[in-house]
């Protein structure tokens, strides 16, 4: 059944159908593509300081947990995904190849920085972890997936290059730099995330409450948590030193 307007609240953008577009029946080319970059069509993506204590509070319960038999396989698997990834493509050849492709030289890239395979396993736990947290979250498999690749895709995304260029004028050179970036979007997130979850999907039942409790017992709760100030939630001016 095709709609006129886009299903999210708010939205009074037509859906994609009436716009010569054959992918979406319920929501609008702008809330198709943000689930396309994010994961979830309406929840955006998490910022790095909102992880942070997520996945240091998965560190330690890593630490603590090192004959945990899922965590190990967890990580073995993703050392074997890192070293089976092959040769690192620079991100401007990556245009036009496959979201396979294109997702293991992002694996290949993590190798060659020394991003550690213990790391991808916390990391994946932490967005897990605030995904659980988060009482506003999307608590989905898609946005948990793509959350936890965007993540990790962070850590070693681009292709940096340096040059001495020569200059006719002074007869001299000067720096010049490129920096290039694949795109953060679409089926290669998928792709990078289903093999995280492959890995660690085993871990999650156990491991993701306990990470919760270590997160708030060492930095206290989200604060989705909270209740809203004109209820008699904490407000910064409430408070008093």
């Amino acid at each position: 059944m095709q709609h006129d307007r886009c299903f999210i609240p708010g939205c009074k953008r037509l859906t994609a159908p009436l716009m010569d577009k054959d992918f979406a029946l319920f929501h609008c080319r702008y809330h198709v593509q943000h689930k396309a970059r994010h994961g979830s069509h309406w929840q955006k993506t998490y910022k790095a300081a909102d992880l942070k204590p997520y996945i240091k509070a998965a560190e330690k319960w890593g630490d603590a947990n090192l004959r945990d038999r899922h965590y190990s396989v967890a990580w073995r698997q993703i050392d074997h995904v890192l070293a089976g990834a092959g040769l690192v493509d620079p991100a401007m050849n990556l245009r036009g190849q496959s979201a396979d492709y294109k997702a293991k030289v992002a694996f290949a890239r993590l190798r060659e920085a020394g991003v550690l395979h213990r790391r991808i396993v916390h990391i994946y736990l932490g967005v897990a972890a605030l995904i659980e947290d988060d009482f506003g979250s999307h608590r989905t498999q898609e946005f948990r997936i793509v959350q936890a690749a965007k993540a990790i895709h962070r850590l070693a995304s681009g292709t940096h290059r340096k040059w001495d260029v020569w200059n006719p004028r002074t007869g001299g050179t000067f720096p010049y730099e490129l920096h290039a970036y694949p795109s953060s979007s679409g089926h290669v997130l998928r792709k990078i995330g289903r093999v995280l979850e492959d890995a660690c999907s085993d871990l999650l039942r156990s491991a993701v409450p306990e990470i919760v409790a270590l997160k708030v017992k060492l930095y206290g709760e989200h604060p989705s948590h909270m209740p809203p100030p004109e209820r008699g939630g904490i407000t910064p001016d409430s408070v008093r030193l």
